[in-house]
């Protein structure tokens, strides 16, 4: 492979990368405007039903190696909420500072 081949290659993996983390910021926005409004439409009771159900449903349909690591990712995440006390009913000017921090 020449010089030039793989200097391309490299900036379209730049590219794509650039492309990915813009559409992750993009669905980010998203999620957390649906997120943010249906917590404060429903409280957070009902968005632990459906965070429940939709991580059901994904575990249903991974790979055994990516279900591991989600369920990890899970472990991990709850491990840090328990230490911090996030169990207390948040509001969700709190829900929405958390986030704004961890983001």
């Amino acid at each position: 492979m020449n010089d030039s081949l793989q200097l391309s290659l490299a900036n379209n993996a730049k590219e794509w990368l650039a492309l990915s983390q813009s559409i992750s910021t993009s669905e980010k926005a998203t999620f957390d405007a649906l997120h943010n409004g249906f917590f404060a439409a429903y409280g957070p009771n009902f968005m632990a039903h459906v965070y429940r159900a939709a991580i059901e449903q994904v575990l249903q349909n991974m790979p055994t190696v990516e279900r591991e690591k989600l369920l990890v990712a899970f472990r991990q995440a709850m491990d840090a909420a328990i230490d911090q006390h996030a169990y207390m009913l948040p509001t969700a000017a709190d829900c929405s500072a958390c986030h704004a921090r961890k983001f």
